[in-house]
């Protein structure tokens, strides 16, 4: 190993500190590494136009766009109406109301901070009124916002398979199960804690669940069409981001909302254009980086270094995770994505491990980063949102954190979990 490659992590971590934004932080520092090297800058720039010159990547804008856009159309109200509808009526029912809206949301956003936006506030205020105290309705509403990323139409799980040559069908197919299974282990939290306070119950007739289930139909159509168009070979992962932005505008059009807000429609394609801008210099970035490291043989190095621990896929998968879980703390999830995954994913493939299982393990670990402190996007986007201090939120979250690590032991030490419905539709390599 050469003195370049720890001046670069050296520079890195420097421009870091200093807070430069992660991207250039790693261009400057390859910058470094092939200034040191004596390498012609030319291949900086090739790897990095290579890093960026993925058709799979603009999924990322696109499904960004389609989630904001059924936040636009009045999902967010629709989905909640329909799980009141539908699980109101139990003990607790505005949590249970909660935790159910939250995954139906995540199947059309596929992010967790377009939850807490979107839905989050309506929430807290129907749990409130339900009798809730508003730390805890906090708690709950960032806890379940999880769902969103690791639930297809998945946002990390595209960018993994972009990242790894990974089949992206198959890695929103592995995350179907293991979201639904957060969603199940709150609802027993909740229905735990749910005999400790006298809490209202949400009424509901018969004739007016029809009539809200024919209304949200087309809101709930939305990951049935991505996943069915993938499924069947209709249209690519990517071609249904697209097909997800059509029917999102088609909901705004033709919607409840009546005539179309276009400065709200300019304001979400502006968000959408900036995280495209954002992805891409990660991506190209992280392409420069990856090249040094593989040229440094740096996976061979890391594989050695835990190879000398265990050989068992087991142990390393402990490893990974313990790993993951202190990185998510200090980094956000994109940038985590870029840096870490092109290194561990040999490993993994060294030691048997199958890609999709895999990729799905590093997602959960990295979406459970997004609620634990310094660097918890969601628990400072739900502060943010709901007005509660982050410690109040983080006093009334851990039970709810503690059953998403439950769901991160069995689908890393069951690996049929993720990969029943990937091997289901041939979708497994």
């Amino acid at each position: 190993m050469s003195i370049a490659l720890p001046l670069m992590f050296a520079a890195f971590f420097g421009f870091m500190i200093l807070g430069m934004p992660l991207s250039f932080s790693m261009l400057l520092s390859c910058f470094v590494y092939f200034v040191v090297k004596g390498q012609p800058l030319y291949l900086l720039v090739q790897q990095f136009f290579t890093g960026i010159d993925t058709f799979t990547l603009m999924a990322i804008p696109f499904f960004t766009l389609a989630g904001d856009l059924m936040v636009e159309s009045g999902t967010a109200e629709r989905m909640l109406a329909f799980a009141k509808a539908t699980v109101g009526r139990l003990r607790g029912g505005l949590a249970y109301v909660t935790v159910f809206s939250s995954m139906l949301f995540g199947g059309c956003s596929g992010s967790a901070i377009a939850d807490i936006t979107g839905l989050g506030p309506l929430q807290v205020r129907m749990m409130e009124k339900g009798g809730y105290p508003r730390d805890f309705a906090a708690a709950l509403m960032t806890s379940a916002s999880i769902q969103g990323p690791i639930i297809p139409p998945s946002i990390p799980m595209v960018l993994v398979g972009a990242v790894t040559g990974t089949s992206i069908g198959g890695m929103l197919l592995g995350g179907a199960v293991p979201g639904v299974l957060i969603g199940l282990a709150m609802s027993v939290v909740v229905w735990i804690q749910s005999f400790r306070r006298p809490i209202e119950r949400e009424p509901m007739t018969f004739a007016n669940f029809i009539a809200i289930t024919i209304a949200s139909i087309p809101f709930l159509l939305m990951p049935a069409i991505i996943l069915g168009g993938i499924l069947t070979g209709v249209f690519t992962p990517t071609e249904a981001s697209a097909v997800a932005v059509g029917y999102g505008l088609l909901l705004i059009v033709v919607g409840a909302r009546g005539r179309p807000d276009l400065r709200s429609f300019f304001r979400v394609c502006v968000r959408a254009a900036t995280l495209s801008a954002v992805v891409l210099m990660l991506s190209g970035a992280s392409s420069v980086l990856g090249w040094i490291l593989a040229t440094e043989q740096m996976p061979r190095h890391v594989a050695a270094l835990l190879f000398q621990i265990s050989q068992d896929p087991m142990v390393i998968l402990l490893i990974v995770n313990l790993f993951l879980l202190v990185w998510g703390m200090f980094m956000d999830m994109l940038p985590a994505i870029f840096i870490v995954v092109p290194i561990l994913t040999p490993l993994a493939a060294q030691v048997g491990i199958n890609p999709i299982h895999f990729g799905v393990v590093v997602v959960f670990n990295l979406v459970l980063g997004l609620l634990t402190p310094p660097y918890g996007t969601a628990l400072f986007t739900g502060a943010l949102v709901t007005g509660v201090r982050i410690e109040r939120i983080v006093q009334n979250m851990w039970p709810f954190f503690l059953s998403s690590l439950g769901v991160l032991v069995l689908i890393t030490y069951v690996p049929d979990v993720v990969m029943f419905l990937p091997r289901l539709f041939g979708l497994d390599k």
